[in-house]
């Protein structure tokens, strides 16, 4: 029978799609080195500038250069005072250990940490490549997937993992992408701010730039969304190849995050922000899952309320249509007042009683016999202008 609780999943398909904010927190987890006494591994601390790592004695030395990369270029994007969990691991470690041992990240903040960074570095060459990028690394995905819905389901902890799509051999057309797969709360960047064969021999990606964007958007905001200026590096490449040189359509079309320029515009920009899943997912968009996961944390503390309280029944046991009224309001109030009211939810600005979310119980649901409350809760997520298309021409007819 298992313990008194309130329980929401998800639903997908919906669509038809053939302080630091709490939303934004993130943390990391990355291959480093212990500096003495300051900066211990398998070990949680939080910062709020690259001072602060600084001060733990995090530098720009060989052993910790991807580390101190990561958060120079975090903070250099989200700007001081965000709030960023790190974790250092051995640089014994493979990059499927590091996401085992991100668990224990998860675990020590307590249900705060909504993005997990995976910077990896390791002491030993790793070379073995398949399809194009790192040799298992369909495997390495799920495994992170299958700790972020763990922990969604059984914490109440919805987190995103961003991986860095290492070992890519530069050649997009070897990527098998991820049109078949599920992971919808998983996403790949391609693009670093090194090149491959420079000092440092980059073979994995300026991860610390997306989690800075993550950490000062709203739940809603694409992270490539264009009007929010150009990201802080001034240079990005795939591989060795600047990014404005490279066909980066190739790989955004095989779901990988990755950068571009826009026409007219200085600087670099997110292609877009997909998820490792098929395009046909619900959650396909990191916005979507971050909208999503925000109204699942806030329906289901409004609906624990509930739980072992006494509710008044018809005559055949069945939930009084009141109190289905009263607990249905109570959802759409609290995610209005947090989400809609805040733009992070759609609404219709000519009808005023419209919220953005419905609540609906089922009436049918005999809760005398079943001891259980059903319902549904809906949300209307943004629209995004992924493709604008206009004609133009002269309005002088001869």
């Amino acid at each position: 029978m298992g313990l008194p609780g309130a329980s929401i999943t998800f639903e997908n398909g919906n669509l038809g799609v053939v302080a630091t904010s709490p939303d934004g927190l993130c943390g990391l987890i990355s291959s480093a080195e212990a500096v003495s006494t300051t900066f211990e591994l398998n070990k949680h601390y939080v910062i709020y500038s690259l001072k602060d790592a600084e001060n733990l004695g995090i530098t720009n030395s060989v052993a910790n250069h991807a580390l101190y990369k990561t958060i120079k270029e975090f903070y250099a994007e989200c700007g001081n005072g965000t709030e960023l969990w790190i974790y250092g691991v051995a640089r014994t470690l493979t990059l499927d250990q590091i996401i085992t041992a991100s668990e224990q990240l998860l675990i020590n903040s307590d249900r705060k940490i909504r993005a997990v960074m995976v910077k990896y570095s390791p002491s030993a060459a790793d070379t073995a490549v398949a399809s194009g990028i790192r040799t298992g690394f369909p495997a390495t995905i799920a495994a992170a997937q299958g700790i972020a819905d763990q922990y969604t389901t059984d914490n109440i902890h919805p987190v995103v993992y961003m991986i860095e799509g290492y070992n890519f051999t530069g050649v997009a057309q070897d990527l098998v992408g991820f049109t078949a797969l599920t992971n919808n709360r998983v996403m790949v960047m391609i693009g670093d701010t090194e090149t491959r064969t420079g000092t440092t021999a980059s073979k994995g990606a300026a991860i610390g730039v997306l989690g800075g964007r993550f950490a000062k958007n709203q739940v809603h905001v694409n992270v490539g969304r264009v009007k929010d200026g150009a990201l802080k590096p001034l240079e990005f490449y795939i591989v060795d190849t600047p990014v404005e040189r490279y066909n980066v359509t190739a790989l955004h079309d095989k779901g990988f995050v990755t950068l571009r320029t826009h026409v007219g515009k200085s600087g670099y920009y997110f292609t877009d922000d997909p998820m490792a899943c098929t395009v046909e997912d619900d959650y396909h968009y990191l916005a979507r899952r971050r909208t999503i996961d925000k109204a699942f944390v806030l329906a289901n503390g409004t609906l624990t309320n509930y739980v072992l309280d006494d509710l008044d029944v018809t005559a055949d046991g069945k939930i009084s249509p009141i109190v289905a009224n009263h607990i249905q309001s109570e959802v759409e109030r609290v995610i209005a007042q947090e989400m809609t009211a805040n733009g992070e939810l759609s609404a219709d600005a000519n009808n005023p009683n419209d919220k953005g979310v419905q609540c609906e119980i089922d009436l049918n649901e005999v809760v005398a016999t079943t001891s259980k409350i059903k319902g549904k809760i809906k949300v209307r997520p943004k629209g995004y202008a992924r493709f604008i298309e206009f004609t133009i021409g002269y309005t002088i007819n001869s």
